[in-house]
């Protein structure tokens, strides 16, 4: 029950996916929204400037009222608006008691100014649909956590009560409706981020597939090392900051593999694969090596010197002696394409034949 009441009230920590989905929907509507309470307040604000100036008459009282108000209100949405503009733009990822503190500070001023001026207009017995509007606007419009939304409509409309009951009375009319509007808000803010919740969740949990389903498209299931399904999607992504430079390329295969399986089993070979896997991406890294298809495994390593190169392949094979042994063959070259990559590869593919055909056990090729 309490957990309930917890999510419902939206007191239940997030998925770090969907806070980051939440805020990021906030900072999307913080930048259209507050530029047109700036521009429109900004309008206001000047037409009582350009009032005084047509009656040729020193501001009045009121003149000075409306005139404190808009501006108030222009800084806030400006501060709002600079901040999600600078985020937007630049790429930035935001701090969420940045972005928390700009939006309230934006709600505050805007339901002040909704009491402000409902106020004056039910002291001169018109409509208060200023201030009904605006929060409205704060129960609706922002993903607010249904326990901030409560505070920011139950506290602005209690004083707004308070301020009608002094200055001019309540109907019995007005005592009914009040409440009744006011509980009507928290529930359009409740039914609004509980939907939006629940497309969050929808939306990380299908992102959380996709990225499965790209990992085993990727990923060699046995080795989980890179597949040639991720090679061809590493080489040939233009945007690739690899590409355009040196690389040394090298293919190695376990030697008699073929007699292991047969006289071990499958599953002997295939503790072979997952052991030679985790050498190799010790040794060279885990983003440089592929699994290239049976025993055989491709290393595409941004070019280093042919000694350290060469101290990682005495490494391997020291880790590798009382197991077994692995034969292979590599080449340097330079790689701007796919293309150019598959020529290396077949390089060094002729290069590890050669390795086979000499005696096996070695590595085979130069720089």
């Amino acid at each position: 029950m309490i957990s309930k009441i917890k999510k419902l009230l939206g007191l239940e920590k997030l998925h770090p996916d969907v806070q980051f989905f939440l805020d990021s929907e906030n900072l999307n509507i913080a930048q259209p929204a507050s530029f047109i309470v700036m521009i429109v307040e900004f309008g206001l604000f000047l037409n009582t400037i350009i009032y005084v100036i047509r009656s040729g008459r020193p501001p009045s009282a009121n003149n000075l009222f409306y005139r404190t108000l808009y501006g108030l209100m222009v800084i806030a949405s400006a501060q709002l608006f600079i901040y999600s503009t600078y985020h937007k733009r630049r790429g930035i990822h935001f701090k969420r008691f940045a972005l928390d503190s700009s939006i309230i500070i934006f709600f505050l001023s805007v339901i002040a100014f909704g009491i402000c001026i409902s106020i004056k207009d039910y002291i001169h017995g018109e409509q208060i649909l200023v201030f009904i509007t605006i929060e409205l606007f704060v129960a609706c419009l922002f993903m607010v956590k249904p326990y901030l939304a409560i505070i920011l409509i139950t506290i602005p409309f209690t004083i707004f009560y308070f301020m009608m009951a002094s200055a001019n009375g309540i109907s019995n009319a007005t005592r009914i409706n009040y409440p009744v509007i006011m509980f009507f808000f928290i529930l359009v803010n409740i039914a609004h981020y509980q939907q939006f919740l629940r497309i969050a969740n929808h939306n990380v949990v299908n992102h959380a597939l996709a990225e499965q389903l790209r990992n085993a498209s990727r990923y060699d299931f046995l080795t989980k090392l890179k597949n040639r399904t991720a090679l061809n999607m590493d080489f040939e992504d233009s945007d690739n900051p690899n590409l355009n430079s040196h690389f040394i390329v090298m293919l190695t295969d376990i030697d008699d593999f073929k007699i292991y399986n047969d006289t071990k089993g499958h599953n002997f070979g295939d503790e072979l694969l997952k052991r030679l896997a985790s050498i190799m991406q010790n040794n060279f890294g885990k983003t440089h090596c592929y699994r290239y298809g049976g025993d055989e495994y491709l290393i595409v390593l941004p070019e280093i010197r042919e000694d350290l190169f060469l101290e990682k392949i005495r490494i391997a094979k020291e880790c590798t002696k009382n197991e077994f042994h692995f034969s292979g063959g590599y080449t340097h070259g330079y790689v701007s394409s796919a293309k150019d990559l598959h020529h290396l590869i077949n390089i060094a593919d002729k290069n590890l034949y050669d390795a086979k055909g000499s005696g096996k056990n070695q590595v085979i090729g130069k720089f």
